[in-house]
């Protein structure tokens, strides 16, 4: 009997039942080899055989009956034992292929269709982390997550409807410093760069459509309507609101078409009392100090910059404004641009802390010595002219102040004064002049009037007049 060559194969052959030189093909592990020497090709004398080897052991005639039918029933162009495959295999692959495609195909459609034609939501949304939830929407509308999308932050929630077209964007955020009250200017900024984004042409009025908003008043220029006009020429109208509480500012913004607005704006109303505040932030306090004080150096006085939008004098120019004002204690200045007119020219605004000598009340001192310093101003800048100009009127502004509402954080104790001054000869000589005065005492210096005097161009006041309040207000 012969063993299979091969090291790991245990099949057994006899080789007394064929001939010499064949090939064979082991049934077990399929390796093929040739029983001795290979026949000789015709013509050639055949090399003597080597004396053949000792036979080896036989073994069970039964096994060796199954090697016989094994190699001689084998069909020599039969796949090889451990490759075979199975004929509905490639049928099966085409099936699975098929499956993975249709289920792509179905997903990518079912998003689309998603994308077009929003979900309605009929459930509240809870906010806790803005103290916010909100009830199921009105009958009719559904979420625009696209239109959240072309808002952007802080807007979280859109809602749309159809016939007529609508539409209502929610917003809420909180200042980047943790423990600090929204600012009012960030918060009207917010309130309109949306609208910006989606209109070209924006016409706002200050109309009392709403006073409060949940719970809130709503401030000065924190709720108005306005028409607008978007590209494709359709004309819109709507409302927007902001409120702060417990730290997180809120946004309401809602437009339809112009002539739909009566009809719709009811529904605005009753979609608006949907959203509620939570209690998570009821023990709310402002932590973080808001704003920069600036204190005396010869005597004991602060005020205080509610959004740190002064910003002191260079040294050496101080030293030479000092030079030609000695009760000058301490000279500030702010650069503001208009809104929506980013590549405008700055405006400029200028603010001085003197030290005086005096009695009386302090608020009519530092009235007094505004108004004598902006006519001596006056007379030196006409001194050359061949008509000199006549010394300004001064008319004392009762109205509110213009611009931008300013934070309620800063302290607000002491008295001020706003006035107009104006010069017939010359238009743009016309300042906006807001003073306060306040008496303090000091071990070294005795008794002192400070006075806080503000001014810019006249025609820049409703870039800086709450801002001049806030600062003079703020003289402790």
């Amino acid at each position: 009997m012969l063993k299979c060559p091969h090291p790991t194969c245990p099949y057994v052959f006899d080789p007394s039942q064929v001939p010499a030189g064949v090939v064979l093909s082991c049934p077990r592990c399929g390796m093929q080899f040739t029983l001795g020497p290979p026949v000789p090709p015709p013509g050639h004398p055949q090399a003597p055989r080597p004396p053949a080897p000792p036979a080896p052991e036989r073994i069970d005639p039964e096994f060796e009956e199954v090697g016989r039918a094994a190699v001689e029933e084998r069909d020599p162009y039969a796949p090889r034992p451990g490759r075979r495959t199975h004929k509905l295999q490639p049928f099966i692959l085409a099936g699975v292929a098929a499956v993975l495609m249709a289920g792509t195909a179905l997903a990518i459609f079912f998003a689309l269709k998603r994308r077009e034609k929003p979900a309605p939501t009929d459930s509240a949304t809870v906010l806790n982390d803005r103290n916010i939830s909100i009830d199921a929407p009105p009958p009719g509308w559904t979420t625009d997550d696209r239109m959240k999308v072309d808002l952007g932050s802080p807007y979280l929630l859109c809602f749309k409807r159809e016939s007529p077209e609508a539409h209502v964007a929610f917003g809420a955020n909180e200042p980047k410093i943790k423990g600090r009250a929204p600012n009012p200017n960030d918060m009207r900024d917010d309130l309109r760069l949306p609208l910006r984004k989606l209109f070209d042409s924006l016409d706002d009025r200050i109309e009392p459509v709403e006073t409060k908003w949940l719970g809130e008043p709503i401030a000065p220029k924190h709720g108005f309507t306005f028409r607008a006009q978007s590209t494709d020429g359709l004309t819109w109208r709507g409302e927007a609101f902001t409120v702060a509480h417990k730290g997180i500012a809120y946004y309401w913004l809602s437009w339809c078409g112009d002539t739909e607005y009566d009809a719709v704006k009811s529904e605005f109303a009753a979609f608006r009392g949907k959203f509620k505040l939570l209690d998570t932030r009821k023990d709310w306090a402002p932590t973080a100090s808001s704003g920069m004080d600036y204190k005396g150096d010869k005597v004991p006085y602060i005020i205080t910059d509610a959004e740190e939008l002064w910003k002191e004098v260079p040294a050496d120019d101080y030293r030479g404004l000092k030079a030609a004002e000695p009760d000058l204690d301490r000279r500030l200045y702010m650069s503001r641009t208009p809104k929506g007119k980013p590549r405008d020219q700055p405006a400029t605004a200028t603010l001085s802390v003197y030290i005086l000598e005096g009695d009386g009340d302090p608020l009519q001192v530092a009235r007094k010595y505004a108004e004598d310093k902006e006519t001596k101003r006056i007379a030196q800048a006409s001194a050359g002219l061949d008509a000199p100009y006549t010394p300004p009127t001064f008319k004392e502004r009762t109205a509110p102040p213009e611009g931008d509402p300013a934070p309620g954080s800063a302290p607000a104790t002491t008295p001020y004064v706003r006035l107009g001054s104006q010069v017939p000869e010359a238009a743009d000589a016309a300042r906006l002049i807001v003073v306060s005065g306040l008496r303090v005492r000091s071990e070294t210096a005795g008794d002192k009037i400070v006075v806080v005097h503000c001014w810019c161009e006249y025609t820049k006041r409703d870039l800086f007049e709450t801002k001049f309040v806030q600062i003079a207000a703020s003289l402790r």
